[in-house]
């Protein structure tokens, strides 16, 4: 609950109206102003709700100039500095529900952001292989050769193995960890001009046979 009640709080604004009236000519804003409804004090927020279909009428509380009026009137009421929050209804109901679906849209980008977070991190893992195998394709001697590019097929897998084995990789993964090691087998496809399909299929039966460890 507020610092004040609703009552009180809607004292507080239909003064301040007054105050903001005396100092602004401005027919709209008074429309808007008559149609808030002072809700409550909470800290340094004085707290006004509009009805939903008022709720466009609020902008105009809400511009530069008249912001700091209306704050300042209200500040000089209850002798003590304060913001204006503008909410969407009219009772402390209607505003303590606000406050929950803020509260839980809040928790839920703080999910979103850090799920990004992980997936970025696990996608730079993966571009970091693909990486490894390209500057170590660049080296390959005699790349023309067919046994050459076998061998550096062989040294890749060991690269992507390794990576699997750090990320424990398995048909389980989350899907950020299938699309990232799907792109390190296009890359290394691009390298040795072998479909990613065909070098996937042996690298999974290459594992399965315990043939990279």
């Amino acid at each position: 609950m507020g610092d004040i009640t609703q009552q009180q709080a809607h004292q507080v604004w239909l003064q301040a109206q007054e105050k903001v009236k005396d100092r602004v000519i401005a027919p709209t804003l008074y429309v808007a102003l008559e149609l808030g409804v002072g809700i409550t004090l909470e800290g340094d927020q004085f707290i006004l709700g509009f009805k939903g279909a008022d709720t466009p009428m609020a902008g105009h509380l809400r511009s530069a100039q008249h912001q700091a009026i209306i704050e300042q009137s209200i500040s000089e009421i209850i002798h003590k500095k304060v913001r204006l929050k503008i909410v969407e209804g009219t009772t402390i109901e209607e505003y303590e529900n606000h406050k929950k679906l803020a509260s839980a849209r809040e928790a839920t980008q703080v999910t979103i952001s850090q799920q990004r977070a992980h997936d970025r991190s696990v996608e730079q893992s993966w571009e970091e292989v693909a990486e490894k195998i390209t500057r170590g394709y660049a080296k390959v001697q005699q790349r023309q050769f067919a046994q050459n590019r076998a061998a550096f097929i062989k040294w890749g897998y060991t690269v992507i193995n390794e990576a699997v084995k750090k990320h424990n990789y398995t048909d389980k993964s989350e899907d950020v960890h299938k699309r990232a090691l799907a792109r390190v087998f296009e890359k290394f496809s691009t390298c040795v001009d072998v479909p990613s399909t065909m070098l996937a299929y042996e690298f999974m039966k290459l594992r399965e046979e315990g043939k990279l460890t």
